[in-house]
């Protein structure tokens, strides 16, 4: 009997070995034969991804024409393959400060979980509050060089909505994406996104679970000061140059 039981510990363990090579080349094989067209969706953090992504997958469940390809948070521009098409959000910067810095806090809960890096947990020892690292931004002394540490330690204040377009300047005129949707004004824009790949017409709906979109609500959060938001506008300079640039780009092509 020992030996039956030993056997069937074995092939437990191939079959769960199996499933990890097997599982992953299966899903990539999947994706090759898949002839849809493709269109990836460069996925800046904090920028309504975790809805765009629901969106997506109704998509990819009702079309037999397009697929939208969700990419991680580690994919720029510069990654994607030269001819394919790709979209992406973009946000804010003051808003998206604090959208990050929260969830972050949060440790990404109710949605998700995942524990501090020691930098992170060194950040929220020192700053409570996003206003209270935004206020403490270039100063002289301790408190600044505390900021400055922090904003780079937290994962989503850290990282520039510019970087996912890094060595890639030109992309509004050089290689332009099929659509640019703003957080602020998401559903009007994924409306406009679904017609311009022929999917208006698909029972596609937004989230509006909180959980499932990863949206919160900052009740009982200290306001940004206007200093805070005065050193947010200095620090995240470049960014507000992109959200311009492309919500003029936005009104070029209504306009036209």
């Amino acid at each position: 009997m020992a030996d039956v039981h030993g056997g069937r510990s074995a092939l437990a363990f191939i079959w769960r070995d199996a499933k990890r090579v097997v599982g992953p080349a299966a899903r990539q094989l999947r994706q090759a034969l898949d002839r849809r067209r493709k269109i990836h969706f460069l996925h800046i953090g904090k920028n309504a991804g975790s809805q765009v992504g629901l969106v997506a997958a109704q998509v990819n469940q009702h079309s037999d024409r397009v697929r939208i390809v969700v990419q991680g948070h580690g994919v720029r521009l510069l990654d994607l393959p030269p001819s394919h098409d790709y979209f992406f959000s973009i946000r804010d910067p003051i808003g998206r400060f604090v959208s990050g810095f929260y969830s972050r806090k949060r440790k990404g809960q109710p949605r998700i979980y995942v524990e501090w890096t020691e930098d992170e947990a060194a950040a929220f020892a020192r700053f409570d509050h996003a206003n209270d690292l935004a206020e403490a931004l270039f100063q002289p002394g301790p408190d600044g060089q505390a900021a400055f540490a922090a904003i780079k330690s937290i994962f989503h204040t850290a990282m520039d909505q510019v970087s996912w377009f890094e060595r890639r300047g030109q992309f509004l005129e050089v290689r332009p994406p099929i659509a640019i949707l703003r957080q602020e004004s998401l559903t009007r824009d994924l409306t406009a996104f679904l017609d311009v790949i022929g999917c208006a017409d698909m029972p596609i709906e937004v989230s509006r679970d909180p959980v499932s979109a990863h949206s919160n609500t900052y009740e009982g959060i200290p306001r940004l000061s206007d200093r805070a938001k005065d050193n947010l506008r200095r620090w995240y300079a470049q960014d507000y140059e992109l959200y311009a640039r492309c919500c003029e780009w936005i009104e070029m092509r209504q306009g036209g």
